[in-house]
């Protein structure tokens, strides 16, 4: 019989105890660090980097809530807010090498306080433990045919811990559209939309949707999703306005002021139904289209925002 199997490992996870997602988190940084290199040990650093990476995305990138209530949070997503505010990173890319410093350090140690411990706690009698590690060590430990194991399986491992956080996540975003493919994907990785330019604005619209300025060369039309992509993770026709390039920037992924969503709705009634004719499918009805909005607002959204303001 060998030492590790992939039934195990989802017995292991389907029987664990969820009060966060740190389980789930691990589990894939495993699979990470061990594709990097074969070593035997992975530093905490190093396991607290995939992590870091991880929450960076679902909660900086896609707004996901980690707890069904927002004050008890872990407070390595809290610090991960403050971070990206402090600065002013949306991707973790974009963080400094001190901060990038600070939130490995912080998960690192979050893992060596109520993790690393616990997590084969709910693990088959018959399964071997996948490292060990003992407390005050800077290293977890795995044997060869752990290593060998987790190597081997790493797609099928991060699949079973997408589905169990993805699980956990849809307690605590309810209403969050595409929950599996944002824990899933590493980062926003984002088409291109100029395609889409003509088609907004070959009717002669020649002004932003937003600040309803007409663009100029220096301040040109692109393409904004007035419903943030990264909440939809889709370009829907039916949320594509021309914005100058001014209004795109500043608005970013925050959410617009509802008059915005009254205006969209107003456009698409009179324009774009008559333009795409037998594309009506790529459209959502107005209930559909104020649903995701009131969603956005729910999951607590960064917002709202308008060409005069940016609060929260």
């Amino acid at each position: 019989m060998p030492a590790y199997s992939v039934s195990q490992v989802a017995a292991l996870m389907r029987h664990a105890t969820m009060s966060t997602t740190y389980k789930p988190a691990l589990l894939k940084a495993l699979v990470r660090a061990s594709r990097k290199n074969d070593a035997l040990e992975i530093p905490l650093l190093e396991l607290g980097h995939e992590i870091a990476k991880m929450y960076w995305n679902q909660t900086v990138v896609y707004h996901l809530r980690q707890a069904a209530v927002i004050g008890k949070e872990a407070e390595v997503v809290r610090r991960l807010r403050a971070l990206s505010t402090e600065y002013d990173a949306r991707a973790f890319s974009d963080l400094p090498p001190d901060g990038r410093r600070r939130v490995e350090t912080s998960m690192s140690r979050v893992l060596a306080i109520n993790v690393l411990e616990l997590f084969h706690r709910s693990k088959p009698l018959d399964m071997q433990p996948l490292y060990v590690w003992r407390k005050g060590s800077a290293a977890i430990a795995l044997t060869a045919a752990s290593s060998r194991f987790i190597r081997e399986h790493g797609n099928t491992l991060e699949l079973i811990a997408n589905y169990h956080w993805a699980n956990y996540l849809e307690g605590c975003n309810r209403l969050a559209p595409r929950i599996i493919q944002k824990v899933a994907r590493d980062g926003a990785k984002r088409g291109a939309l100029v395609k889409y330019l003509k088609l907004l604005t070959d009717d002669g619209t020649g002004a932003c949707f937003y600040c309803e300025r007409a663009f100029t060369a220096e301040n040109g039309a692109v393409v904004d999703h007035v419903i943030p992509w990264s909440f939809l993770l889709e370009d829907p026709l039916w949320d594509l306005v021309p914005a100058c390039a001014r209004c795109n920037a500043q608005k970013s992924d925050w959410l617009p002021e509802a008059k915005y969503l009254d205006r969209l709705l107003v456009r698409n009634a009179r324009v774009l139904r008559a333009r795409v004719g037998t594309k009506v499918s790529l459209l959502v009805g107005s209930d559909d289209a104020q649903g995701l909005y009131e969603a956005a607002v729910s999951v607590e959204w960064p917002g709202y925002w308008s060409p005069a303001s940016k609060t929260t």
